[in-house]
């Protein structure tokens, strides 16, 4: 037995960790219900925010460091619920004792931060449970530190094997990260304001579920004229299976399935990014919640994994030396991940009868409810999938958006937007503790909200 192992065993290094992990149960017990606070210290650590990042936060969401499940303590002593998770990084919500159990452990490991030239355990033992749940075709993971890294590093292997061809398809309205390739790729001129453009991606229109047999035709159709206009240039098709920034928008089999079978034919690696919607479509990855799986070359994830990662097929592993990077992720945030996989297969969150799709269920039909108490006119085109949902307030635009997004801050939940004009409010839900009725109580404060906007 090594030394590393004797110390998680030492009675005084487990009591030590007992009676931390105690004290924060204990402290745990006052957060109960949504609370106000009148202090200015939230605008005081605002503004030091904005003096060092050179812009503000768009609300001044500042954790105090306590939590309880969608309940978030803020640093002026407030609470509030968490139906944003960091854009999609806190799955379990806050203080999850689980978690902080595995992270103390970790954290008493000899290096914060795995690297890819020495790793410690929990670098292997995350990378072989991640490739295994994603199962056939997938050979290969290559861990990053963000979902925009993990993109490129995708974007380098498939122009890697498919070289000379560079470029890449993707959908309008897509959104896959914010270094400049990926900013060259995403479908939005306000993220690649100033910055040269590459012109890396041409588009083909994403589904749409208001005239969904047109919709697959129109698109098909335009990757056949790309492919016929450009013959030699692709490498690759990103997909996203639901678009996340593009309005929380789902896709169903039938509008991928030609799509993918053109790539397969024209030798074009089938990419898909599931760095967002990893873990909360109802299956680990949404492309096998399609039964995609055949199809696919090379996937990426992130968010509430706690680390980012690159999977890919046997074809596509490179030369050595065109993946490296020091940092493969830290120790703590690759310990969590591993617990995290492994709740998520154990608790039953996945399968039509699973945690996530009953979420979905009751998330929409809340959601339903208060359209049909303020009409089609206030809220609209309900959209998202398990634990991804949206809504349309008024007429979309964003300044009425992001109005109820801040209201709903003031009052008492934290949201955000997603989409392109019309505008959505998105919630990406902490599906791993949320309750149905936690989830009505949040909702009362996005109803009181609304009905402040409306006066």
């Amino acid at each position: 037995m090594n030394l590393a192992i004797t110390l998680l065993k030492n009675a005084s290094y487990l009591r030590g960790k007992h009676d931390l992990l105690l004290s924060i149960q204990k402290a745990q017990t006052a957060i109960t219900k949504v609370r106000k606070s009148s202090s200015k210290i939230l605008q005081k650590v605002a503004q030091s925010m904005a003096e060092v990042r050179g812009r503000p936060l768009f609300y001044p969401a500042i954790f105090s460091g306590l939590g309880k499940g969608p309940l978030v303590e803020l640093e002026d002593g407030s609470v509030k619920y968490d139906f944003i998770t960091g854009i999609g990084t806190h799955f379990f919500g806050h203080s999850d004792l689980d978690l902080i159990d595995v992270g103390l452990q970790a954290a008493s490991q000899n290096v914060v931060m795995q690297g890819h030239l020495q790793v410690s355990s929990p670098y292997l033992t995350f990378s072989k449970q991640l490739l295994k749940l994603a199962g056939p075709p997938f050979k290969y993971v290559w861990l990053a530190l963000s979902g925009t890294m993990a993109n490129e590093n995708a974007l380098k292997l498939i122009r890697h094997k498919k070289s000379p061809a560079y470029k890449v398809i993707a959908f309008q309205n897509c959104f896959h990260g914010r270094s400049v390739m990926m900013a060259d790729i995403t479908d939005n001129q306000g993220f690649k304001k100033g910055l040269y453009n590459h012109k890396t991606a041409y588009y083909v229109p994403f589904f749409n579920p208001k005239d969904p047999q047109r919709s697959i035709r129109e698109s098909l159709e335009t990757l056949r004229s790309i492919l016929k206009d450009h013959p030699s240039e692709i490498a690759g098709f990103i997909f996203e299976l639901v678009q996340g920034e593009g309005g929380f928008t789902p896709a169903p089999r039938e509008f991928f399935i030609p799509l993918m079978e053109l790539c397969k034919t024209e030798n074009i690696a089938v990419w898909v990014d599931e760095v967002q919607t990893v873990g909360r479509t109802g299956e680990l990855f949404a492309f096998q919640k399609l039964n995609l799986s055949q199809y696919v070359d090379i996937v990426t994830v992130g968010k509430m994994l706690q680390n980012c990662a690159t999977l890919y097929r046997e074809e596509l592993n490179p030369d050595p030396g065109l993946l490296a990077g020091t940092f493969s992720g830290s120790t703590v945030s690759l310990s969590v991940g591993t617990r995290i996989l492994t709740r998520l297969q154990k608790e039953t969150f996945f399968g039509p009868n699973g945690k996530i799709s009953k979420l979905e269920t009751w998330a929409k039909k809340g959601l339903e409810g208060l359209q049909q108490k303020y009409g089609e006119s206030v809220i609209s085109e309900i959209s998202g999938v398990g634990a991804m949902v949206a809504f349309q307030f008024r007429d979309g635009n964003l300044e009425q958006t992001k109005k109820l997004v801040l209201q709903a801050f003031e009052e008492g939940v934290m949201l955000f937007y997603c989409g392109r004009g019309p505008y959505k409010i998105r919630f990406l839900l902490p599906a791993g503790c949320l309750t149905q009725t936690q989830y009505q109580g949040g909702l009362k404060y996005v109803e009181k909200a609304i009905q402040k906007i409306l006066k």
